[in-house]
């Protein structure tokens, strides 16, 4: 018999009438607290973690690891999103930017009011799953307040995996449940509209260690393995700690976008994250790395424009 219970809770109508339904998974272990809510697609075009939490739910099943607490799972957070293939709400507003929400207020507003309320209020503990936005791709890597004792304490428990300090901006869940004194991590990994079979094994690595810092699993990572190294970044052991910086490297001319780099690798300050090119193939310019670090994530679409945001680097790196 499933250990996981399926559940679902009804929102608002839409135009025909028809009722929302938000579903769930719920896994009580030995207690129902702490709680731990694990929610994807707040963006509803950022599917990996649709699939990541799935395959979470399988292998806790499969597995029968004993969990302490309770771990609730939300696959699809903006399910008006996820219906019209769309990172938005149907009034093109952002879901991430309008958390804690208000129960009489716009309709983004009220679905932020929902989820608040029925998934993030009762969590002691909140993780968010997300990939990058369109025609970016994101190594997989976790960010966090590592100006947080308590939230370094739990990130210096995960192995092997790229760490960046960050609260997020205002409105957004991590932002919100932080003010509350929350321990958020937020996992980016892979690209929008679709599954990556690569980034699902890589998110459902990252979940069991948080599972495991957060202390409701104990996480024996022989039985899996952990799939470092994804799309072919540089085997290099990567030291304990997190990274305190970040910055965009932006295009400085208009045309064809060539990356010399893959989303992951370190790189030092100076050498060729990539090239750009006119319609003939002339090189018109070189994109050199401002800084020594690490590429969390880089642009997919070739044609480029001045400002074109190309590769995001961490740097400032700092050990635990």
């Amino acid at each position: 018999m499933s250990r996981w219970q399926q559940k679902s809770i009804p929102f608002e109508a839409d135009a025909s009438e028809r009722p929302w339904s938000f579903p769930y998974l719920l896994l009580e272990g030995e207690a129902a607290h702490p709680k731990v809510t694990i929610i994807a697609a707040i963006h509803g075009d950022e599917l990996n973690g649709i699939r990541i939490l799935h395959e979470l739910a399988a292998y806790l099943e499969e597995t029968g690891i004993p969990v302490k607490g309770s771990i609730c799972l939300v696959p699809v957070a903006n399910l008006m999103g996820y219906t019209n293939h769309s990172r938005y709400l149907p009034d093109r507003r952002d879901l991430n930017r309008m958390f804690p929400g208000l129960r009489e207020g716009s309709e983004g507003a009220r679905l932020a009011y929902f989820i608040w309320s029925h998934f993030a209020c009762d969590a002691d503990f909140l993780v968010d799953v997300h990939s990058g936005s369109y025609n970016r791709w994101n190594f997989p890597h976790v960010r966090g307040d590592m100006k947080n004792e308590t939230m370094r304490f739990y990130a210096s428990r995960l192995q092997d995996q790229l760490i960046l300090t960050s609260t997020g901006v205002i409105g957004s869940l991590r932002k919100e449940a932080g003010k509350l004194n929350k321990p958020v991590f937020l996992i980016e990994a892979g690209e929008t509209g679709r599954f990556e079979k690569k980034i699902v094994g890589a998110g459902l690595v990252i979940l069991l260690q948080i599972l495991d810092a957060f202390g409701f699993i104990k996480y024996n990572a022989e039985k899996i393995g952990t799939p470092i190294g994804l799309q072919n970044a540089p085997q290099k052991e990567a030291p304990r700690g997190y990274y305190r910086k970040a910055i965009w490297q932006r295009a400085t001319h208009a045309g064809l976008f060539i990356p010399r780099v893959d989303a992951g690798a370190y790189v030092s300050r100076g050498d060729v994250l990539g090239d750009i090119t006119d319609l003939l193939g002339k090189k018109r310019a070189e994109i050199l790395a401002h800084e020594d670090g690490r590429i969390l994530g880089m642009h997919l679409h070739p044609q480029v424009v001045p400002g074109r945001a190309l590769f995001h680097v961490a740097y400032d790196f700092k050990k635990f």
